[in-house]
């Protein structure tokens, strides 16, 4: 929510539709509704002299009653910042040419003669619309839950399919909401409304002929030399989050040796860890001014603050992800400056995060995917046993499975490949970008590997040269070999796994089958890892709850859960895992609870 409490955002929906009185008349096609002071909170910018948007405004400008917004606050390519004219030309002429800016991106035009919103090539920047041909209101927007509250009169409808992934995977699977009638713009797609309703054009197609390793090795390097250079001229107080593992060193050895001296980078962790430990090592050795920051102790806060927290969380979030895991970084993050931020996210499409055992190409089948739904995906985020309606418990898992096993074959009966299309356009998409568009709101966070041309280089290389962290290996190795020779926090030295010996892939091997049985162990154990700080701010939500028992009991949940888990979590006679309280979060303010 923004800074003054409302629900702000983008809104468009079609002339003449009503909306419920919170958000004000729609006698207009398009709206901010937000006050001036949020706009910039929000990421939503004005693209043109003379472009504005308020509370209850129309967002038109100028004769032609034209205007355009950024909505978010990345606009740059490898290369550099976009300027704001070019953008704005681009969204008349070719939106479609957008896609390609670096995630999260999104723009929208609004015209007389209807509305138009672009999406980044991942689908980052969260956006929404009305399913077309539904018989509904047709709306764009930033907000599922504004998009879903236009024209009901503040009631939900909730996707049953997409509350049952949700209560398993803990986020969503392609373009599905929790809302009926409401879709996820996918990556690279324009959504244009008009008095027709909502069309969709899809993205372009991506090349698919495979690439050498070597081939990519090269073209990686120089795209993230490219990259580095350009962001630190744009953005010379950037601050690198680094960390012990491979990803942030990549891109610390994509900066110039002279330009590494002073810059500045962080770490959040506990002091003494092995993370905080290999961090500050390389700060030291490249002259980087390194700061640590502690995890939030969270003993202090007050159950209403916590509370407080995660429905903000679930807000941004848009009640399809982790509001525990969120709230409890939002804390952390209160204590020192925001800024821009240069983060490692986007590795893990490079070195094959699904991948377990020989990597050689395999058909699969169904009962492939449910293991590995049940062994990598289920493990951490499920609800607790008995949480969910009996009935609906196990249709839940049913279909649940049933949608990772539609996304898989949508991806190709190859399993490496489709696991690698699974993580990057469900996983990546739906829980990544969901979480980089809800802390865009209070920084910049510039990805370099989510660029559309890394992700190409990554997505056609052979699975078994992304396997075992190898590409990045060599990658690392060609950007700085000394780097290179220094071993990642709790693992050894990148170059071993860059031409790795027999030897050293058997025991990976064996690694490999420790934590898949780990992760078996886990899912017999039926136990699931909270998030960082998420144990203690579940349990101060729950403690507001039991002092505030009808915003649970009265929420529109219990098509879903037991009333008498519910009873016995209010009565004190039970506490619940932190994944139950983000998820039942996340139902109570999808269901209406913003206040």
């Amino acid at each position: 929510m923004g800074p003054h409490g409302a629900l702000p955002g983008f809104l468009a929906i079609s002339r003449g539709a009503a909306l419920d009185g919170a958000v004000g008349d729609a006698s207009q096609t398009a709206r901010i509704l937000a006050g001036p002071a949020e706009l910039a909170y929000w990421g939503i910018e004005p693209l043109e002299p003379g472009s504005s948007g308020s509370s209850g405004s129309s967002s038109s400008s100028g004769s032609s009653g034209e205007a355009s917004f950024a909505l978010s606050q990345v606009r740059r390519r490898a290369r550099g910042e976009v300027p704001a004219d070019e953008i704005a030309g681009a969204l008349r002429d070719d939106p479609r040419a957008l896609a390609r800016l670096l995630p999260p991106f999104a723009a929208v035009c609004a015209s007389a003669a209807g509305v138009s919103m672009i999406a980044d090539s991942m689908g980052f920047r969260q956006l929404f619309h009305s399913t077309p041909g539904h018989t509904g209101t047709s709306v764009l927007s930033t907000s599922a839950i504004l998009a879903a509250r236009a024209g009901r009169a503040g009631r939900t409808a909730f996707d049953s399919t997409a509350v049952a992934v949700q209560s398993m995977l803990g986020w969503q699977l392609g373009q599905r909401t929790v809302f009926q009638g409401i879709d996820k713009l996918p990556p690279g797609a324009t959504a244009e409304l008009n008095a027709d309703g909502v069309r969709l054009q899809a993205a372009a197609g991506r090349r698919v002929e495979e690439l050498s390793i070597d081939e990519a090795v090269s073209s990686a390097a120089a795209l993230l030399r490219t990259s580095l250079e350009a962001l630190l001229d744009d953005h010379p107080d950037a601050v690198l989050q680094l960390t012990g593992g491979q990803d942030s060193r990549i891109l610390l050895s994509a900066v110039p040796p002279a330009r590494r001296r002073g810059l500045r980078a962080m770490t959040l962790g506990i002091a003494g860890s092995g993370d905080v430990v290999v961090a500050s090592a390389l700060a030291a050795r490249d002259g980087l001014r390194h700061e640590v920051h502690d995890l939030a102790d969270l003993a202090g806060l007050e159950p209403a603050e916590a509370w407080a927290h995660a429905r903000a969380a679930s807000i941004k979030l848009d009640a399809m992800s982790d509001p525990i895991a969120l709230a409890a970084l939002t804390v952390a993050e209160g204590a020192f400056d925001q800024g821009v931020r240069i983060s490692g996210l986007g590795g893990e499409v490079a070195r094959g995060f699904y991948y377990v055992g020989p990597v050689h190409d395999r058909a699969y089948t169904r009962s492939d995917v449910a293991q590995l739904a049940a062994w990598r995906m289920f493990a951490n985020e499920a609800v607790e046993p008995g949480m969910l309606d009996a009935e609906y418990a196990g249709w839940a898992r049913q279909a649940a499975e049933a949608e990772v096993y539609a996304a898989m074959t949508a991806a190709g009966a190859e399993w490496f490949r489709a696991t690698d299309e699974l993580y990057l356009r469900h996983r990546m998409q739906r829980w990544a970008g969901a979480t980089d568009t809800a802390v865009g709101y209070q920084r910049v966070v510039l990805n370099p590997m989510l660029d559309e041309q890394f992700i190409s280089i990554a997505s056609r290389l052979r699975p078994e040269d992304k396997a075992h962290s190898r590409f990045l290996a060599r990658l690392q190795v060609k950007l700085d070999p000394e780097l290179g020779r220094i071993p990642l926090e709790g693992r050894p030295a990148p170059v071993s796994y860059a031409d790795p010996s027999p030897w050293r892939l058997t025991t990976r091997a064996v690694g490999t089958g420790r934590r898949a049985a780990k992760k078996v162990v886990q899912r017999l154990r039926r136990g699931n890892r909270p998030p960082a700080g998420g144990a203690v701010l579940a349990d101060k939500v729950v403690e507001h709850w039991r002092s505030h028992p009808a915003l649970v009991s009265d929420a529109p949940i219990f098509d879903f859960v037991r009333r008498d888990w519910v009873d016995s979590m209010l009565g004190g006679d039970s506490q619940p895992r932190p994944s139950s309280v983000g998820f039942l979060t996340n139902l109570i303010v999808a269901g209406g609870s913003t206040d």
